[in-house]
Formats: C-alpha cells, sequence, structure tokens
C-alpha cells in the first residue's frame, strides 16, 4: 500500500506543503501510478478487509469484481467518501442496473489533494516565498462495465470493465486506461467462487515522472449462508497480489440481523496478512443500518506507520421490485 501511495505522495509535494511530514517515507517507496485505482470505494467492502470479491454482488462490483455485477437483479447506486490520507478527500460513487440478458455498471472516483498556496522554489531570494497564485491537484476516474451468467455454463458469470483515469497537478497532468476482467461461479451448495485481473494497462507520464500501473490479480470464495433465526453469517477469504511483489490474505466475516418492516443490523469484521510495505493495520471493522431501500454503511481503516485513522460512510439505494431482492441481502 505504501509503495502504491508514493506516486501520489509525489504529486502532493509539487504543490506546495501537502503534508510534508508524511511524503518522505512513502517518497522512498518506489514508483507507482495511479494510486487511485487502489485505493477503497465500497463502504461495505473496506469493512471486510477487501475480502469480498465473492461475497458481495452490488453495484460496488464494478470496482472490485467485474463478474458479479450479474447478479444484481434491480437497479442500484451507492456513493461513499472520507477524509483520507495527507488532508486529501477520497469519494466514489457506483451505479448498477440489469440491461441486455446482463448488468451495466458505471462507477466514478476522485482524489483531492486540495489547493494550497505556491511557494517559490529555487529562486535566488524568493525560495520559499509565496508568489500569491494557489494551485491544486486531483486523480479522478470514470469505469464502465458489463456482466452476464453464462446460459451454457451452469453457475458461472463473466464481466468486465474499462477505467479512464486522469492525474492533475496544477499545470501538469497525465492520463490513460485500464482493463479488468473476471470470472464467478456459485455452486449448487451455496459456495461462490471469483478471480479476476485489474488496472491492465500501460503506465502514466506526469511531467518527467513515469509510474506503472497496480494491475492486481484477486481470487476469492465465499462459504454458504448460515442462518441461525433472524441472523445470517457468512464468511470469506480472499488471496490478492499486486504487480511489484505485494501479496495480501483476507478472513472476514459479516453477520446482518433482519428486523421487521424491512430493517437490519450489520457487523463485518476481517484480518489481513500483508506485506511489509503496507501500513494498513490488520484489522478491519464495519457496520450498516438499513431501512427499506436506503442502506448507510460505515468503516473504519487505521495506518499504523504514520497513527492516522480514517472513517469512510456510504449510502446504498436499491430499487426492490416484485420477484426480486436487494442484492445487499
Amino acid at each position: 500500500m505504501m509503495q502504491f501511495l508514493a506516486f501520489g505522495i509525489r504529486i502532493g509535494a509539487m504543490v506546495a506543503s501537502l503534508a510534508a511530514t508524511a511524503i518522505a517515507p512513502l517518497a522512498a517507496q518506489g514508483t507507482r501510478a495511479a494510486v487511485l485505482l487502489t485505493l477503497p470505494t465500497s463502504t461495505r467492502a473496506l469493512g471486510l478487509g477487501d475480502a469480498s470479491g465473492a461475497a458481495l454482488a452490488d453495484e460496488w462490483a464494478v470496482f472490485l469484481a467485474p463478474a458479479q455485477l450479474a447478479r444484481v437483479g434491480t437497479l442500484a447506486a451507492g456513493v461513499a467518501s472520507e477524509s483520507y490520507l495527507a488532508s486529501t478527500q477520497l469519494s466514489a460513487l457506483a451505479f448498477a442496473v440489469p440491461a441486455w440478458r446482463g448488468t451495466i455498471g458505471i462507477g466514478a472516483r476522485l482524489l483531492d489533494y486540495g489547493t494550497v498556496r505556491e511557494i517559490a522554489s529555487q529562486l535566488p531570494g524568493l525560495d520559499g516565498v509565496e508568489t500569491g497564485r494557489t494551485v491544486s491537484a486531483q486523480d479522478h476516474s470514470f469505469v464502465v462495465g458489463y456482466a452476464r451468467a453464462l446460459p451454457r455454463l451452469r453457475g458461472i458469470r463473466a464481466g468486465a470493465t474499462v477505467e479512464l483515469f486522469r492525474t492533475r497537478v496544477a499545470d501538469l497532468s497525465g492520463q490513460g486506461t485500464t482493463a479488468s476482467g473476471g470470472l464467478a461461479w456459485t455452486s449448487p451448495s451455496g459456495w461462490d467462487l471469483a478471480a479476476s485481473v485489474q488496472h491492465v494497462g500501460s503506465g502514466i507520464r506526469v511531467g518527467a515522472t513515469f509510474g506503472e500501473l497496480p494491475q492486481t490479480w484477486r481470487a476469492a470464495v465465499a462459504a454458504p449462508t448460515v442462518q441461525v433465526r433472524n441472523a445470517r453469517l457468512k464468511a470469506m477469504a480472499e488471496l490478492k497480489r499486486v504487480r511489484g511483489g505485494v501479496t495480501s490474505g483476507t478472513l472476514g466475516g459479516e453477520l446482518i440481523w433482519v428486523g421487521i418492516r424491512g430493517t437490519d443490523l450489520s457487523l463485518r469484521s476481517a484480518y489481513s496478512y500483508r506485506d511489509r510495505s503496507d501500513d494498513r493495520a490488520p484489522l478491519s471493522i464495519g457496520a450498516g443500518v438499513g431501512l427499506g431501500r436506503f442502506t448507510l454503511d460505515y468503516a473504519v481503516e487505521r495506518f499504523s506507520r504514520i497513527d492516522q485513522v480514517t472513517h469512510r460512510v456510504g449510502l446504498r439505494f436499491v430499487r426492490v421490485s416484485a420477484g426480486s431482492a436487494s442484492p445487499a441481502k
């Protein structure tokens, strides 16, 4: 995780004093481009340590597991945001709707580094003096995907996405395109399996800096749901490897208590085994409250090395029609 943030933090350094105390240790990790592609989108998935590629079938699958879009059988939309590292703001939205015998997913995400006052550097007599101008930096992306069940292969689904991303730093910018694809399978006994390759594409250049994309391989499994009265428990696991040697394994679980009149309460947690370069704490925690068509989710993430905690909040809407069920359940 730290080496992916290096590219973004270098960009922050170019717009003056964006959390200078955090920039130095991050920049030493090497250059990775499109840091935005590795950051959280779904609040629910974040509470599960992202070990949700085979378990969750909602609009956020357009970012996490393309093939799982095929299980979204009704219109669904979500938005999430948090104050992220080094005073940045990280936000995302996703939308899914059944179409053309499958499901279309659309999403966007934004990492806003903020606006700061420009400070002159390497100018005789003016080094460290404000110029009177302000500069800003942003990373943003737009993704579209499609998935469907394969009729001749019982229980198997396939999906793919294309994502456009752009980095802007003051007057400099860079952009690129990535592709992702995946397969998923549900066994007759209720086991779910999913695998995907994400962020395949060339690197990105911003000014004189070039970085490779964080190409990612993911494999996930989810056990059949265990029902005890009004409570449902689902266990899941995921193995993930990112280009550059960063490997992680995560075990997680979600407990949902279903009440009356369409209400439900969710508790989520996961434990991750990560590469030493990843600064995130191993324990993930999240919760959710559902009322009818709307669900409010929360997740907390801790970064041990820089002693910072982030809080992500998300809101989902699912149109429940006759004969369909909410993909969040």
